[in-house]
C-alpha cells in the first residue's frame, strides 16, 4: 500500500525502528526492494533521483511502476515513494506524478534567498 511518508516516518519514531530507503533505477530494482519488504514485513521508502526518472523516461512512469508493483505482488506493508535530492521543478513534477514524498536540494540555486524561498 502506499503511504506518506510523513505518516510511515511518525509511526518508526514512535515504534522506535528505522525505516529502509533505496534507490531505483528500474523495474527490477522495484520488485526487488518490494520483495523484500514484504518478506521482512518492513515498511519500505522507494526513492528515485531527477536523473533515474529521466532514464526511466518520466517521474510517471517511475510512478506507474512502483503502484502496478505493489498491486501485482500483493504488497501489504507500508511503501513510501520518495523523490531524492529533486529540484524544484522536479518536486512538482513527482508530486503530479503521484510520489507521496519529495525532498527538494536548494542547493544549486544561484542565491540564498531563493533557496529559502523555495524551500518555504
Amino acid at each position: 500500500m502506499l503511504v506518506s511518508a510523513k505518516a510511515m516516518l511518525q509511526s518508526a519514531e514512535k515504534g522506535h525502528y528505522g525505516i529502509g530507503a533505496f534507490n531505483t533505477n528500474n523495474l527490477e530494482w522495484a520488485s526487488a526492494i518490494l520483495e523484500a519488504a514484504e518478506k521482512t514485513q518492513s515498511p519500505m521508502i522507494i526513492q528515485c533521483t531527477g536523473g533515474a526518472a529521466k532514464w526511466q523516461t518520466s517521474y510517471r512512469v517511475v510512478a506507474d511502476i512502483v503502484r502496478d508493483l505493489v498491486e501485482d505482488m500483493n504488497i501489504t506493508v507500508p511503501v513510501a515513494m520518495h523523490l531524492d535530492h529533486g529540484s524544484y521543478e522536479d518536486a512538482f513534477k513527482a508530486i503530479e506524478a503521484g510520489f507521496t514524498s519529495v525532498m527538494y536540494d536548494g542547493s544549486h540555486e544561484p542565491d540564498f534567498e531563493t533557496n529559502l524561498k523555495r524551500t518555504a
